[in-house]
């Protein structure tokens, strides 16, 4: 949760932290507002996952790249309108693969590890896009599948089709995705938002 001129932007962290702890999201709120500071930890063990989930993001993108497919990488830091209109404007070409795609939607944004080109129709054309993200963790997680619905839901409204299925990619799995539809969870992801 940031603070963005005298708006709040909420992300998948917000959504997954708020399910756990309705408290976090009042200490997030105070933070953005300016009336407590930001906590001040350094965590090495984190730092080290941190590393390593980016290793297994590159691996997988390198993977991809093997496969001949057009990537497209999103580079920048947090989620700007800028960013969002280079993921869009990616989109648009018809990239096979999105690294780091960057959503803005009102409040909510979200930046997704990877987007997949998939051939079903859209308003960007004759492709769409599904979601897939990496994680370390060898089961899916509950706040892994609604972070993955924010995404999915906030790139349905850019390609003006909902996706039918969003990914997971574990270091376990030979870069094969773990797939999700999207229809299964929406519900439930439309109650906690």
């Amino acid at each position: 949760m940031i603070k963005v001129e005298s708006h709040l932007q909420l992300s998948a962290s917000d959504l997954v932290g708020h399910l756990n702890c309705h408290h976090l999201t009042q200490l997030n709120l105070q933070v953005a507002n300016g009336a407590r500071g930001k906590p001040d930890l350094w965590d090495p063990s984190l730092e080290i996952l941190w590393e390593r989930g980016a290793a297994h993001e590159r691996a997988y993108v390198e993977h991809l790249r093997e496969s001949c497919r057009k990537i497209i990488e999103i580079e920048g830091v947090g989620i700007t309108p800028a960013l969002a209109e280079q993921t869009l404007d990616a989109m648009r070409a018809g990239a096979d693969v999105i690294v780091q795609a960057a959503f803005l939607d009102g409040i909510w944004s979200g930046r997704a590890d990877l987007l997949l080109r998939v051939d079903a129709e859209s308003e960007l054309g004759d492709w769409s896009y599904e979601v897939a993200d990496t994680k370390l963790a060898r089961e899916t997680k509950g706040g892994t599948v609604l972070q993955l619905c924010l995404y999915s839901d906030l790139l349905a409204k850019v390609q003006g089709r909902a996706p039918e299925f969003m990914h997971v990619v574990t270091p376990a799995s030979d870069f094969k995705p773990i797939s999700y539809r999207m229809a299964a969870y929406a519900a439930y992801y439309r109650q906690v938002r």
